[in-house]
């Protein structure tokens, strides 16, 4: 067996599972939503052979299990007498919250879409009390809204070094072939000299040392960059805080081969001198991007 550490989410319908397996799942855990208890034993034995990837993974497992919900605690107990790492981790709210936040998103409760929604409510509360009294860890999400449990999650389960970082993402592209999908920021570029009108720049595009040189160089350059990188500094801790996991960054210039592509190249690698974040490039519209 390998160091493989697993989690179970249980919870009642509504209490946040679907946030936390998410947020779990972008810190990197292996994720499986309503997995059968009868197959726990051999997802976890093949999660932990020798030659696994997984170094951490994260089941839900709840109401939807039906009548098998009554055999989860015995085949965590199983496990565990096999020296399985394991740990329970059961999600409440109030019935009120509960019955409100159904009304909200107008979902219909998985336990008997027969059932009025008080009464799915009361025996789903009645079903899941022995995984509840089973728990290791009990998470009461009444007052906790969707950014309040992600960080919940990511500072009561992440790894200690990467609990501050997040994805930085910058993407260059030409405004001419439209905007990126991807795109949290977009920041325009054109204003800045344009290597394309020079003799011998033009086939180049903003990884080239030539062109990198006279996009640096050109007026108005060094300032914009300066505020650019101050800005984004001041950003990440703020999406940090709302549970953001990625930011993606656009910066743009007409046919995203020359400004663009030469900016994203001086910033980017300003953030990957700087941590603590996990820095990724794109060139949209360069031909190898």
């Amino acid at each position: 067996m390998t160091d493989t550490e697993f989690l179970i989410i249980s919870g009642y319908s509504g209490s946040g599972k679907t946030t936390a397996l998410r947020s779990l799942e972008d810190m990197g855990f292996f994720a499986v939503d309503n997995l059968p208890v009868g197959l726990l034993p051999s997802f976890v034995e093949q999660a932990s052979h020798p030659e696994s990837p997984v170094s951490r993974a994260v089941m839900v497992m709840d109401i939807r299990g039906r009548e098998t919900v009554g055999l989860y605690p015995e085949a965590i107990r199983s496990l565990r007498d096999k020296g399985t790492k394991i740990a329970l981790v059961f999600l409440d709210a109030s019935p009120e919250t509960l019955q409100k936040r159904f009304s909200e998103t107008r979902r219909v409760h998985p336990l008997d879409p027969s059932l009025s929604l008080p009464e799915a409510l009361v025996r789903e509360r009645k079903i899941l009390e022995p995984i509840r009294q089973a728990a290791d860890i009990y998470i009461d999400t009444t007052d906790l809204g969707h950014h309040d449990l992600r960080k919940l999650m990511k500072d009561r389960f992440g790894v200690e070094e990467d609990r501050d970082k997040m994805l930085l993402s910058f993407v260059s592209f030409g405004f001419k072939s439209g905007l990126p999908k991807e795109s949290d920021l977009v920041i325009d570029v054109r204003f800045l000299a344009n290597p394309f009108f020079v003799v011998g720049l033009r086939e180049k595009d903003g990884r080239d040392p030539e062109v990198r040189e006279f996009v640096d160089t050109a007026s108005g350059t060094e300032e914009f960059v300066e505020r650019l990188i101050s800005f984004v500094d001041y950003l990440l801790p703020k999406y940090l805080e709302e549970g953001r996991g990625y930011l993606t960054v656009a910066i743009g210039c007409t046919g995203g081969r020359h400004r663009s592509v030469a900016i994203v190249e001086r910033i980017s690698q300003y953030f990957v001198d700087r941590g603590p974040v996990w820095v990724q490039v794109k060139h949209r519209d360069l031909p190898e991007g």
